[in-house]
């Protein structure tokens, strides 16, 4: 559950730059509920230079979550934040949040990969993939972490053993297709994804 709960909270920190909503939720619908059935989906682990010896991953140098911040979970996690202001409870969203509201971009998805660093690792934001897609400069959002110490920035970077930090980009639609099959990761080590469909 703490491992979920911390999925969230990385989820929420670009939720309120999401494209534009598409979908309506039913009125009744509780936030916290759509959140829980809407993330798993959105939520893809990868390595890098790992050795998979039946579902266990060894000697990887790398760990990257990655975590699709699409329509439908952009508006249940925007209900939430509202919900909480509502009921004056303690917002799960770090205040840098606020500041990216503007941060939409016409015809894209926002992506948010979770980088740790097993071993020493150069990383390099163009070196991550989703459906064949590498940030670039422009695609790159920066100040994504609750401790900007963390975040990852454009250029290649140094990890140290034990880094773990967050870095979000905006990846086009066409790339990551609803319902479509796609891979993504870092480098050649890629994993296959479904992408959600409209219903999911």
């Amino acid at each position: 559950m703490k491992v979920f709960s911390e999925s969230i909270r990385i989820a929420v920190i670009l939720a309120v730059a999401a494209a534009s909503l598409y979908w309506a939720p039913q009125a009744n619908a509780s936030p916290m509920a759509d959140i829980e059935r809407l993330m798993p989906l959105r939520t893809v682990v990868s390595h890098f230079e790992g050795q998979d010896l039946g579902g266990l991953v060894v000697n990887a140098r790398g760990k990257l979550t990655f975590f699709c911040i699409d329509d439908r979970l952009a508006d249940a996690l925007r209900r939430r934040q509202r919900e909480e202001r509502d009921r004056g409870e303690l917002s799960e969203i770090p205040r840098q949040v606020f500041g990216y509201a503007t941060k939409s971009k016409r015809g894209h998805v926002i992506f948010i990969a979770r980088v740790q660093a097993l071993k020493g690792w150069t990383f390099d934001p163009s070196m991550l993939s989703v459906g064949g897609f590498s940030p670039a400069g422009e695609d790159i959002i920066t100040g994504i972490s609750s401790n900007p110490i963390f975040e990852l920035e454009f250029a290649e970077r140094a990890l140290p053993v034990g880094y773990d930090g967050f870095i979000g980009f905006f990846v086009p639609v066409g790339n990551a297709p609803r319902g479509e099959a796609i891979n993504l990761g870092y480098a050649s080590d890629l994993v296959d994804w479904q992408v959600p469909d409209r219903n999911q």
